[in-house]
């Protein structure tokens, strides 16, 4: 008897393979109204961070049933190019690996000097009471830790976040964002050091109109490195769906944003080098009642004080 392909020599699957074929022979048998599996069935995962209920847009995307199959691995890391992360914040501790601060304008960068080791946020005083720690908000929402009783959760339980710190008081520059970038992928770059580990993914949740054959030429070689570019498509919709980069370079995946119910985010930009949409929210409606704006809830920070 030949065996279907990948079923020889497993005594599990062969059972499971002979029984799905028995039943399958007495469904055709007369007097027989019909014969299906027995099949077992077990509850999807769901975390237990006390704010996982108000993360809508998990949901949204399927991720409690993919977390039956697989809830990331540590040996994956995310390089977050961005304002750095809170390196103390609760929810982030074990799933961080060596980053750098490449931001060279000591006067943007609030942290005493230019490029350092150090990719703590310090903040960048952008948002009236509050600075924004957008990094951190980005590395919570890919791996914060998750099924710890504490805070939010994760995408992937398990990835590792590689903090780079570009965006200060006084926005990002490109040359900062694009040594950045060659860190990632592990090539040589402006911090004359390299990370134990290349980034697989690299997040880049920010852009402008501004197209750069130097950043079209590092994002190709990170390619080429076999990495992964995400960016945003841009929060443009009411000026014009201008094109942003570095999400409309060549290889770059670029994403737009959908709302609690699946439509487009009134902010997101929408032109032709948009590839997929993901949950970003809306921040003026609450269409799932439960008394919160229906934004992205992710780990953050508050210097308001």
């Amino acid at each position: 008897e030949v065996l279907p392909l990948g079923i020889s020599g497993n005594a599990e699957l062969e059972r499971k393979w002979r029984t799905l074929r028995a039943i399958k022979q007495l469904d055709k048998q007369p007097g027989v109204r019909y014969a299906e599996p027995n099949y077992i069935l077990k509850p999807s995962a769901l975390p237990n961070d006390p704010a996982y209920k108000t993360q809508w847009h998990y949901p949204l995307i399927n991720l409690p049933q993919a977390w039956d199959i697989t809830t990331g691995s540590s040996a994956v890391i995310v390089a977050v190019i961005d304002t750095g992360v809170l390196l103390a914040h609760p929810d982030l501790q074990g799933q961080l690996v060596t980053g750098y601060d490449f931001i060279s304008d000591p006067a943007s960068a609030r942290d005493g000097d230019g490029r350092d080791p150090n990719p703590d946020d310090p903040g960048d005083v952008c948002c009236g009471a509050s600075s924004s720690f957008h990094g951190t908000h980005v590395a919570g929402t890919i791996a914060a830790a998750t099924n710890n009783v504490t805070g939010v959760a994760g995408a992937a339980w398990n990835a590792r976040i590689m903090p780079l710190r570009v965006c200060g008081q006084l926005a990002c520059a490109n040359n900062d964002i694009n040594e950045a970038i060659l860190y990632s992928a592990r090539l040589t770059n402006g911090s004359g050091t390299l990370p134990a580990k290349r980034a697989d993914i690299i997040n880049i949740s920010l852009g402008g109109p501004g197209y750069s054959q130097a950043q079209q030429d590092v994002v190709t070689q990170a390619r080429n490195q076999g990495v992964i570019v995400v960016a945003s498509a841009g929060n443009d919709a009411l000026s014009g769906n201008a094109v942003n980069y570095p999400a409309a370079y060549t290889g770059v995946v670029s994403v737009g944003a959908v709302t609690i119910d699946k439509t487009r985010s009134p902010y997101s930009s929408v032109n032709a080098f948009v590839d997929i949409a993901a949950p970003g929210g809306d921040m003026s409606r609450d269409l799932n009642g439960d008394g919160y704006a229906d934004g992205v809830l992710s780990t953050r920070g508050d210097d308001s004080s």
